[in-house]
């Protein structure tokens, strides 16, 4: 693939994303796509992916890209990122929450999984605290203790005497 094809993908989730065009992820996402996020883990599906973007844009006024990357073979298999800076202002329901009027930014990582062109799994980070602690303060149930299967799986260590 050449640089213009592999950062494609990334830029087109990101616009799809940003402009609320949702139905433009159906050319690059898979129907059975991973989802693991602050939000939820485990979540799995190209609807499941689109509602849950339009709660996300409904609370972003602005979506701001500020990094990406991709790493892709020649057929279009392999690993990409992007990194953007949420904007938000809690002025409708949000994952169920009622309104607040508050308002922040949050600093946003999605790590893509592709196969063949196509994003089968997103894992969704924040780099900043803001969001995820204001969806904490209002009882929303964060994931815990993920364990994801390793790609290298690191060494143990012992445990250091007190």
């Amino acid at each position: 693939m050449t640089e213009a094809q592999t950062t494609t993908i990334t830029r087109e989730f990101y616009e799809a994303f940003q402009r609320t065009e949702f139905d433009r992820l159906d050319a690059i996402v898979a129907e059975d796509v991973l989802i693991n996020s602050p939000a939820g883990y485990g979540m799995a599906g190209l609807q499941v992916l689109k509602d849950w973007a339009v709660q996300f844009t409904d609370l972003g006024h602005r979506i701001n890209l500020v990094d990406e990357h991709v790493a892709l073979d020649d057929t279009g298999t392999g690993r990409a990122f992007i990194t953007f800076c949420l904007h938000w202002k809690h002025t409708k329901p949000f994952l169920g929450m009622e309104p607040t009027g508050r308002e922040g930014t949050s600093v946003e990582s999605i790590l893509f999984t592709i196969e063949n062109g196509t994003i089968v799994r997103l894992d969704v980070a924040s780099n900043t605290a803001d969001l995820v602690l204001y969806e904490w303060e209002r009882g929303w149930n964060l994931p815990h203790n993920i364990r994801p299967e390793p790609i290298v799986e690191g060494v143990e260590r012992a445990e250091v005497p007190a």
